[in-house]
C-alpha cells in the first residue's frame, strides 16, 4: 500500500517537472518554454555581414518563399475539395428530388386512371350517381394535392440545379487558381 502511494507521488512530481519545466531553465537567457526561437535576427547587424557569407541566408529565404507558396497552394486545394464535396452533396440532393418526383408522377398517373374509370362508370349510368360524383370529386381533389407536391418538388429541383451550376462555375475558377500556382 505504501509502495503504491510513493509510486503515485513520484509519478505526479515527474509529470509536474515535465509540464512546468525546470525553474532554473526559465532564468537562462535564450531558453524559452516553447521549442524554437521567436527572436528575429537584427537587420542592422545582418546588413554588415559580407555578401560572400549570405549565400546560406539566400537559400533559406528561397526555401521559405517556396514553403509559403506550397502552404498557399494546399489551402487553395482544400477550398477546391470543399467545393467539390458541396457539389456532390447538391447532386445527391437533386437525385433524391428526382426520385420523389418520379413517385409523385406515378401517384398522379394512378389517380388519373382511377378518375377515368370512375367517369366511365358514371357516364355508363352504372352505380349510384351521387356516390359516383363524390368519388370523382374526391379523386380530383387528391390529384390536385399530388400536383401541388409535384410543383414543390420541381421548384426544389430547379433551385438545386441552379446551386449546382453556380458551384460548378466556382470550381472551374478555383481549379484555374490552383493550376496557376
Amino acid at each position: 500500500m505504501m509502495k503504491r502511494f510513493l509510486h503515485t507521488i513520484l509519478t505526479l512530481l515527474i509529470a509536474l517537472v515535465f509540464i512546468g519545466g525546470c525553474s532554473t531553465m526559465q532564468k537562462v537567457p535564450g531558453v524559452s518554454k516553447i521549442t524554437g526561437s521567436n527572436e528575429k535576427a537584427d537587420d542592422g547587424l545582418y546588413r554588415k555581414v559580407p555578401a560572400s557569407m549570405r549565400a546560406d541566408v539566400k537559400e533559406a529565404q528561397f526555401d521559405l518563399k517556396r514553403a509559403k507558396a506550397n502552404a498557399n497552394l494546399a489551402e487553395e486545394k482544400l477550398k477546391l475539395s470543399a467545393m467539390r464535396k458541396e457539389r456532390e452533396i447538391l447532386k445527391n440532393k437533386y437525385a433524391k428530388y428526382n426520385k420523389s418526383l418520379a413517385g409523385v408522377l406515378v401517384k398522379k398517373a394512378d389517380i388519373w386512371v382511377e378518375i377515368q374509370k370512375l367517369e366511365a362508370i358514371d357516364n355508363s349510368n352504372l352505380g349510384n350517381k351521387e356516390d359516383n360524383i363524390k368519388r370523382i370529386a374526391n379523386s380530383k381533389t387528391r390529384k390536385l394535392g399530388v400536383e401541388s407536391d409535384e410543383i414543390e418538388i420541381k421548384a426544389d429541383m430547379d433551385t438545386t440545379q441552379l446551386k449546382i451550376k453556380k458551384i460548378t462555375k466556382q470550381i472551374v475558377t478555383q481549379e484555374k487558381k490552383v493550376k496557376k500556382k
